[in-house]
């Protein structure tokens, strides 16, 4: 009998117990033979029916299903049902009544024997104390699992102060769509790779390191898929410049120990304790917080209980960390993972050959297997890059009205060799070619044209995409659409985090229209949402690394741009921000109780970017006096106000970190104004 069918038995023995009581009851006022046992009867049966009334409750609740106990005390609740029934029929007061009425009050007599009433109230006792013993025990094991379940919800609230970049783990809901690696392609490194892995040696780090735009993120999404399905990914990170948090280390080790302690619960402990003993352990130093966090919840485990397992960390693009030094202590402190003897941490790295990494490295000792995509022969890579433009043009031939044998091997093999060693301009070129707007054929053939002119990969990668705006304009036209192009582009790419379209409109002051048109030519290189509400993303950095260091007139200033985006977040603070800017009935009122709908109304996106990231662009600025300026007197009208936003927003732990990035900016000057400003603002805050 399962949990439901024993409540509803139990409840017909409580209607039973409740019908025999009110029997009771009726002859203690109808006479006087025998008062004492049916007092105790009736007592006994009151007892058991408020037993049976509380387990009723317990197997009818959200947890009876799984109270073992009570549900298995069919046999006792039958036993006792009949035992009731048949006392019922014995003690029956219709027929009592019915035979009063034929002889007289006094012929109504309680029609059981003393020792009758003896054996019924032992039987009852049996059955309360059975019942009351299944009571305890499931009561017990509920309040057990309520007491897990308080745990649970607990260690759930503390690993959820740790501050996590979203979007930084692998597969994560803004990078679903992106490429792994074509079946068939960069087989032998990925044997490789997967050798390293199961192989049982000292080197803990697998660093894959190749220049931009040669496949290392498609690589990396590859291998965190397989090892994902081979249970093995531990954590991973994916770095990507320009993306908010996912742009910098301070959120790295929180980020990575999370998923850590969620895939290997054994961490969970060593983490909390850490957690509860320092809450504020994500805004502690990078070494800091890899100990805590990482090293001693893993030298912690009992290495000699069970089999030693090997998990796996997972890092893109660390070379797109913006800071040279935090790649650096990272660097540093990954290998310190090996020592661990009841988990085996390996580390897989991806990144450009930078100079911060190779220094970062320095320390690091034998410890780590080096791969340079350089070293595969050029053979292999046109091969791969061969059945990568393959599978998309016949992609393109299933969507378009183009001719079965477009565009033949000959031009197949020019893109290959045009494109080799830069998977990035293979796939650029197939997103210029698949724009629904354009022909494709056209499209290929005006690509080609021209290709002898361009000097560099990256020029064949990107200048035909960019000169594309410029064509069939004339010469006040094409000046016009340069300076479209680089206060949106520009502007765009160098955004800390992204912003949809609709936001850029509001930030930059400029029609939503004419942000659309612009940024529509440009759907090989940036990845534009259909809806105006979602961010415009750029879909590789060596677009922005093109431009920035490009030599054609398309080559974008940072500095000078860093500067227009400072003063339009200015601008915007300035007409946003204002006193209780949510309109709250009370000052007292806790962040966790505004309503989400209620901040985005008042702190749409374009001013909650300029609250937070307005010291990011300005830090950036070549000679940033007008800007320091600026920014005392912003800050002089508007300190509080930016505050209060900042906190609505829940980014109050940012702020320290925000002046003290302003405050090194201003040692280019420090007998500014605002370094006085800032040092007792800062003192306030604190």
């Amino acid at each position: 009998m399962d949990g439901i069918s024993c409540a509803s038995s139990v409840i017909a023995v409580i209607q039973l117990t409740g019908s025999i009581a009110k029997i009771c009851g009726c002859y203690i006022h109808e006479i006087k033979d025998a008062r004492d046992d049916i007092i105790t009867l009736q007592r006994t049966v009151a007892g058991l029916e408020g037993i049976l009334e509380e387990l009723a409750r317990l197997l009818q609740g959200p947890g009876g299903m799984k109270l073992s106990t009570s549900s298995s005390l069919v046999n006792n609740i039958s036993d006792c049902l009949s035992h009731l029934k048949a006392l019922e029929q014995k003690i029956d007061l219709g027929r009592g009544k019915r035979m009063m009425k034929r002889l007289g009050i006094r012929a109504l007599k309680w029609p059981l024997e003393r020792t009758e009433v003896g054996r019924i109230l032992n039987d009852l006792e049996r059955y309360k104390s059975s019942f009351t013993l299944s009571l305890q025990v499931d009561q017990t094991v509920l309040l057990t699992s309520v007491a897990q379940n308080i745990d649970q919800i607990d260690q759930y609230l503390i690993l959820d102060k740790l501050p996590i970049a979203c979007g930084a783990e692998f597969d994560s809901y803004m990078d679903q769509h992106e490429d792994v690696c074509l079946p068939g392609t960069r087989t032998e490194l990925l044997h490789r790779i997967t050798e390293w892995a199961g192989s049982p040696q000292d080197k803990c780090i697998f660093w894959l390191n190749g220049k931009a735009g040669t496949g290392k993120s498609t690589i990396c999404r590859t291998v965190a898929k397989y090892f994902r399905e081979a249970s093995l990914l531990g954590a991973s990170y994916f770095f990507k410049r320009g993306e908010g948090d996912r742009g910098n280390a301070t959120k790295f080790f929180p980020t990575i120990a999370q998923q850590l302690m969620i895939r290997i619960p054994e961490l969970k402990p060593g983490g909390l304790k850490a957690l509860k003993d320092e809450p504020d352990l994500g805004g502690k130093s990078l070494k800091e917080q890899f100990d805590r966090l990482l090293l001693q919840p893993l030298l912690s485990l009992d290495s000699t209980k069970g089999q030693v397992i090997t998990t796996v960390i997972v890092i893109d693009a660390l070379d797109e960390c913006e800071n040279d030094k935090d790649v650096r202590v990272i660097l540093q402190l990954l290998p310190q993972l090996r020592v661990s003897t009841a988990i085996r941490v390996l580390i897989f790295l991806t990144s450009r050959d930078e100079m911060p990494i190779t220094l970062g490295f320095l320390g690091a000792g034998d410890h780590r297997e080096v791969f340079a995509l350089h070293e595969i022969p050029e053979a292999v890579t046109e091969h791969d890059i061969s059945l990568f433009l393959e599978d998309r043009f016949s992609k393109i031939r299933e969507t378009r009205n183009v001719s079965k044998d477009w565009p033949g091997d000959d031009k197949i093999q020019t893109l290959v060799m045009m494109s080799v060693p830069l998977f990035i301009s293979a796939a650029t070129v197939c997103r210029f070619l698949e724009d629904p707007k354009w022909d494709p054929e056209q499209r290929l053939a005006e690509l080609l044209k021209d290709q002898a002119k361009y000097a560099t990969k990256m020029e064949k990668t990107y200048l035909p995409v960019l000169r594309r705006l410029l064509e069939h304009q004339d010469n006040d036209e094409s000046e016009q659409l340069l300076q479209q192009f680089q206060d949106i582009v520009g502007i765009t790419i160098l955004l800390a985090v992204p912003l949809s379209v609709n936001a850029l409109s509001q930030l930059l002051r400029t029609r939503r229209g004419v942000i659309s048109n612009l940024l529509s030519s440009f759907q090989s290189v940036l990845n534009i949402p259909e809806n105006q509400n979602m961010p415009v993303r750029l879909l590789h950095s060596s677009f922005r690394d093109f431009l920035v260091n490009s030599r054609s007139k398309f080559r974008l200033d940072e500095q000078h741009t860093h500067k227009i985006i400072t003063q339009y977040c200015l601008t915007t603070m300035r007409g946003g921000l204002k006193r209780n800017i949510c309109g709250l009935s009370s000052y007292s009122t806790q962040r966790r109780e505004i309503d989400a709908q209620s901040i985005q109304s008042h702190l749409p996106e374009e001013l909650q970017y300029a609250c937070r990231y307005w010291v990011h662009h300005l830090a950036q600025c070549k000679n940033p006096c007008s800007e320091m300026d600026d920014a005392l007197t912003f800050l002089q009208k508007h300190f509080l106000h930016w505050i209060e936003a900042i906190c609505v927003l829940g980014l109050a732990s940012e702020v320290v970190g925000i002046i003290n990035l302003l405050q090194s900016a201003l040692n280019r000057d420090e007998n500014h104004k605002l370094s006085e400003f800032l040092h007792d603002a800062k003192r306030f805050f604190s």
